[in-house]
């Protein structure tokens, strides 16, 4: 491989990590799903995602509007599941196996 083509190797694994970073944002923004955004110093915050963008997300809390930058997110945690937006099976509205659930019964 030639440096041209690590280049664009590496510009299109960026893109795609994007991608996915933004159809989750915009998937949360759009059915209005509450986050919870964990920050680099443990601190937590609790909202509703009003727009984002490459560097920043804007978060609704009871009305007031808040900048975080992703640079210090550690972690955004819906409080709905959303794994259905990346998983075929759901796209398709299949039934995916599970595991049985099991019950406790010591008698």
């Amino acid at each position: 491989m030639n440096k041209k083509e690590i280049m664009n190797n590496d510009k299109n694994s960026l893109t795609s990590g994007r991608r996915m970073q933004d159809s989750f944002l915009n998937y949360c923004r759009k059915k209005e799903i509450p986050v919870i955004l964990e920050m680099n110093n443990s601190y937590t915050s609790e909202g509703y995602i009003v727009g984002f963008d490459q560097d920043s997300i804007v978060l609704d809390q009871n009305g007031a509007q808040q900048l975080y930058f992703l640079s210090s997110l550690c972690c955004i945690k819906p409080k709905n599941a959303v794994n259905y937006i990346f998983n075929e099976a759901y796209r398709y509205k299949k039934v995916l196996n599970r595991y049985p659930e099991y019950t406790a019964n010591y008698s």
